[in-house]
């Protein structure tokens, strides 16, 4: 009987102890589960980085400003239509020249074509991918109206270009236009010939003949516009394609006799993938710059964009024999041929 409680006792007293340890490992069991939680919270930070996503929206926005400036385009052609118009009338203070038009003669090219007030000859006609013309030169006879050499000025990329022409007309429809045949430019405004500094500018290209000579305008043509490295020495049928300086032909001009045909020969539409090349020319080269202005629509940033109505409306006279609108136009001279009536017979 006295040992049954004693033996309880026993048995509390081991139930005791393992309660004990039992509350001890349930202790440390949560300190190892709460270090995987640990790590997991910080897994999940990495998570968090989708900074490179951010970063592509920002490509649509750069992409699409260019095409802003490209479609922009089409609100130039009305507004800058005008301006051929306006660019191309006399500067106020014109050359006191002696009013001495000259007087037609017979005179026929080599195709026995008879050369008057409204001569228009083909040297250069070609066509692009579509069948349409988009390279045309023309040798186009003008008369002359007085005797000395106009300017006016020409603002472009900024600066000013003095433009150097002739006061001639053109007979279209049967009735004559006048019209400014542009020789060639200097920089700076209102600059007298006198005052040209030395360089291309201060030439141009002239041949002086008289009645008696025997005219080809693709010949001519040819022969004008071949490259250096294909022409002849100096000294050599220099009379093909001679340099003037403009000083002396405009002391030739009042020399010469009332029997006068000028002709002269110039690009009027120029293929698309020769534009950059034609702004770079006039970026370069005054005179240039001068000579393609008549031919070249350019918006406010002076780029091109079209050609001018004048080139278009020339070309479709020439080709389709369409009438030309009113207003003042320019031809321009890569070659000037003057030729004269036979004196003494």
């Amino acid at each position: 009987m006295t040992r049954t409680p004693a033996k309880y006792l026993l048995s509390a007293f081991c139930l005791l102890i393992l309660s004990a340890a039992l509350g001890c490992q349930g202790e440390t069991g949560l300190e190892i589960i709460e270090i995987p939680a640990e790590t997991s919270t910080q897994t999940l930070t990495p998570t968090q980085t989708p900074t490179p996503t951010q970063t592509l929206t920002f490509t649509p926005t750069h992409t699409t400003t260019p095409a802003f400036t490209i479609t922009a385009r089409p609100t130039n052609p009305p507004t800058a239509t005008p301006t051929p118009f306006r660019t191309l009338s006399p500067t106020p203070t014109p050359s006191q020249a002696p009013l001495q038009p000259a007087v037609l003669f017979p005179f026929q090219d080599n195709f026995g074509v008879t050369i008057d007030w409204s001569y228009a000859h083909i040297t250069q006609l070609g066509y692009d991918d579509r069948g349409e013309v988009n390279d045309l030169w023309v040798f186009m006879a003008f008369h002359l109206l007085d005797r000395g050499i106009h300017q006016r000025n020409f603002d472009f990329l900024g600066e000013t270009i003095t433009v150097y022409y002739l006061n001639v007309a053109h007979e279209f429809d049967g009735v004559l236009l006048p019209m400014q045949l542009v020789l060639g430019g200097t920089p700076g405004a209102n600059v007298p010939i006198s005052a040209i500094p030395a360089g291309g500018s201060a030439y141009v290209q002239v041949a002086l003949r008289d009645g008696s000579t025997w005219f080809s305008p693709r010949v001519t043509h040819r022969e004008a516009n071949r490259v250096y490295s294909e022409r002849t020495e100096p000294g050599e049928n220099d009379d093909t394609y001679p340099l003037l300086f403009l000083k002396d032909l405009q002391a030739l001009l009042p020399d010469l006799p009332e029997e006068v045909i000028l002709l002269a020969n110039h690009p009027i539409l120029v293929p698309r993938n020769a534009w950059p090349q034609v702004k770079l020319d006039m970026t370069r080269v005054s005179y240039l710059a001068a000579r393609y202005q008549p031919f070249f629509e350019l918006d406010p940033y002076d780029r091109i964009v079209d050609q001018s109505p004048f080139a278009y409306a020339l070309r479709d006279h020439i080709l389709k024999g369409e009438p030309m609108p009113p207003g003042i136009y320019a031809f321009s001279s890569r070659n000037l041929v003057i030729i004269t009536g036979q004196q003494g017979e």
